[in-house]
């Protein structure tokens, strides 16, 4: 069976990621109360789950993650906080829209172009130059509206240069 995970199976893999951070043992239950979800319904997304390998489970026992498991929740929790950390800190968006819409750019860019935002991201956090003139005049120009003189006119050697 393919590994790949679909949006509602990873909702759960998440799910029970967060949970066995809070608790040190779960079941279908805590999982289908945590999303709110009916227990037929997560009882199938937890076998569902086994069977793509990234949980273990037996009926009526206990859930842990696999090392698959725990490898795919730590690369998905990476990506949303880093196009989160963008929404916020580069967009200036405030931290709840940035959480909410973080997860739907996730859904809605291929694994190619994910990948490269977020080792974009990476790469502008480890710069020598920590935060670029022209992030700053980007946020200036969506909170003023207008593009700064100084950027209208220029040609790298304003604020873009970070000579």
């Amino acid at each position: 069976m393919e590994n790949k995970l679909t949006k509602s199976l990873e909702t759960y893999l998440l799910a029970v990621d967060k949970l066995l951070e809070i608790k040190e043992s779960i079941i279908v239950k805590d999982v289908a109360d945590y999303l709110n979800f009916g227990g037929a319904t997560t009882a199938d997304a937890i076998k569902k789950l086994r069977e793509k390998g990234y949980i273990n489970y037996e009926p009526y026992g206990n859930i842990t993650l696999t090392s698959l498991g725990k490898e795919t929740t730590e690369i998905k929790k990476y990506r949303h906080n880093t196009i989160t950390k963008f929404l916020n800190k580069v967009l200036d968006i405030d931290i709840k829209t940035a959480e909410d819409n973080a997860q739907k750019i996730e859904y809605s860019m291929t694994e190619d172009v994910l990948k490269r935002f977020v080792h974009f991201m990476d790469f502008m956090e480890q710069c020598a130059c920590s935060e670029p003139k022209w992030v700053k005049s980007c946020q200036s120009t969506l909170k003023s509206g207008e593009l700064n003189p100084k950027c209208k006119s220029c040609s790298g050697g304003c604020c873009c240069n970070n000579k």
